[in-house]
């Protein structure tokens, strides 16, 4: 005989999205902790239109056992199950040839996310409007927690989870679109994101977010998009970006190029040789530019031992970044050392915070006597290099 939930039985709730949980009549269950226990609920419900039959589970749950073990152990389960869970034959139906998890049991209501899930996803594919489409997105995305029952490394569940997860990035792909579609460019970022943390090697992924913060104005972060993008991709695949994904980013510069005042074009220092193996530096650089021409002036020091290639990037980073407006850079080894051996330059600061450059040379070869740039410091200090640097790079659209 079945025993009957009380009439005012809120139900049983089912979490199997980003972990395993059971919420029966508000309050959690926590009694269902093995994880072959997991497996077997998880396996019902999901497959609760059909009944299962005893020897499909015992050799699915138990693939290295003989029959006849598989078979106990599939009776001591099912034993700890009706243990376990509150109202279990209310839920789950079994005779001697099978199980079947109750799709609409007569005295008790159930839930599930992944089946929330699911019909979100159906009801944005069916919305007749954007705005009924996003909303469904939203609820459909919100309810993903993380991959199907992430605990469990059953063969079975391995196509079950990797179709959820598929679906999932697809709503956030097109939840991207809607989002954009409405200018609403915060949120698409976020959700741009969310979706570049699920597969950190999805160059669409990169593009959205450039593209996105172009939109937004902030056309820095969209180029440190970009060179995250390819550090990633050099590292983990060693490759390149992508031509649609090189196009974006060359899009971009020529954006950020058209934008800054016309000026004569700086001679190159060096060579046009490709710069190899520094994104990461390169990407600061852009940056600390992109905060200068928005107001924000930057000193950018580039330290490290002789040799490795500071001269060769800070004098490849003045042909672009600069844009169209000077540069003023200089170089140098001498200077005092103060008692722990760091050498302080001889350059001095006025006592306003401005820097008093005697004569420096500017990527045009002009020399300037007396070149005051913009404030950088605060009243007092002094400008400190290490030993052996070799360059020191203001970068100002003042200048």
């Amino acid at each position: 005989m079945i025993d009957e939930p009380p009439e005012d039985y809120a139900g049983l709730h089912i979490h199997l999205l980003g972990g395993f949980s059971l919420v029966s009549d508000d309050t959690p269950i926590t009694s269902v902790e093995w994880p072959r226990l997991q497996s077997l609920l998880t396996y019902l419900v999901l497959h609760r239109h059909s009944r299962q039959s005893r020897t499909h589970l015992a050799s699915l749950l138990w693939p290295d056992s003989t029959e006849t073990q598989a078979h106990t152990n599939l009776r001591t389960l099912l034993t700890r199950l009706r243990q376990a869970l509150p109202n279990a034959d209310t839920f789950v139906h079994s005779d001697r040839y099978g199980l079947q998890w109750q799709p609409q049991p007569l005295h008790a209501s159930w839930t599930l996310d992944v089946l929330d899930f699911e019909q979100a996803l159906v009801h944005a594919e069916q919305a007749q409007e954007p705005s009924a489409a996003r909303r469904a997105l939203e609820e459909a995305v919100a309810l993903y927690h993380g991959d199907l029952l992430p605990g469990c490394y059953d063969e079975w569940i391995l196509p079950e989870r990797d179709r959820l997860q598929q679906a999932f990035l697809q709503a956030l792909e097109r939840l991207i679109e809607l989002q954009e579609a409405e200018r609403d460019y915060d949120a698409a970022i976020s959700t741009a994101r969310r979706l570049l943390g699920h597969d950190p090697l999805h160059e669409a992924s990169y593009r959205h977010l450039m593209r996105l913060y172009l939109g937004s104005g902030e056309s820095a972060s969209a180029l440190r998009i970009y060179y995250r993008c390819a550090t990633i991709l050099e590292r983990e695949l060693a490759t390149e970006p992508s031509p649609a994904t090189q196009e974006v980013y060359e899009r971009l510069r020529q954006k950020s190029a058209s934008s800054a005042p016309l000026a004569t074009a700086p001679t190159p220092l060096v060579a046009a040789a490709p710069l190899v193996g520094r994104a990461h530096e390169w990407a600061l650089l852009e940056e600390a530019w992109q905060h200068a021409v928005a107001g924000r002036p930057h000193f950018v020091v580039l330290s490290g031992e002789a040799g490795i290639g500071k001269t060769r990037l800070g004098a490849a980073a003045q042909i672009p970044l600069s844009a169209g407006r000077s540069v003023v850079d200089g170089s140098g080894t001498g200077g005092t050392r103060d008692p722990a051996g760091t050498a302080r330059s001889s350059i001095p600061w006025s006592p306003d915070g401005v820097l008093a450059v005697p004569a420096l040379q500017t990527s045009t070869g002009t020399r300037h006597p007396g070149s005051t740039p913009t404030p950088a410091l605060a009243a007092g200090q002094s400008a400190v290099v290490r030993p052996g640097d070799a360059r020191l790079a203001a970068l100002s659209p003042a200048l």
